[in-house]
């Protein structure tokens, strides 16, 4: 960019000179004018002390999210109880995979025992052998017969 010669260097060309890319002109006349030379430091300095400011800033947000992202005791202790829940609920689910077939087992049992018991009842309340079932038939028949007759 070809500037014409000024008295002191304006703003732009200052910040070329800050950025590294002064012109030859603003070069030369930085050289002779030690206004201009105290311009450019003041404002090298103060893009300094922004740049300090910027970095501070940011480390103390930083550290802020940081401690915020911490989880707090209140947070820990809810976790904490979140998983004693979860290892109680796992607890009952193992005990209860092991007491419900015991229990089905058991229920199939006394279905058994019932009906075997029942088979036993009708054996003892026989007034005769089994072998002898034919000739009892015969008799409860016979004995019915004989009532009708009366």
């Amino acid at each position: 960019m070809n500037h014409p010669p000024l008295k002191h260097l304006c703003s732009e060309q200052i910040a070329e000179c800050v950025l590294g890319l002064p012109d030859p002109v603003a070069r030369r006349h930085l050289e002779d004018c030690a206004a201009c030379r105290a311009e450019l430091a003041k404002f090298r300095e103060a893009l300094g002390e922004f740049r300090g400011a910027v970095r501070g800033w940011s480390e103390n947000q930083a550290r802020e999210l940081s401690i915020s992202a911490r989880p707090s005791e209140s947070r820990s202790w809810i976790a904490a109880h979140q998983l004693a829940l979860a290892l109680l609920l796992a607890a009952v689910c193992i005990v209860a995979s092991i007491a419900v077939p015991w229990y089905e087992r058991d229920r199939s049992g006394a279905v058994n025992d019932a009906a075997l018991l029942n088979q036993v009842d009708s054996e003892v309340s026989r007034t005769a052998p089994s072998s002898m079932e034919p000739l009892m038939k015969l008799v409860v028949e016979t004995g019915a017969d004989v009532g009708k007759q009366e």
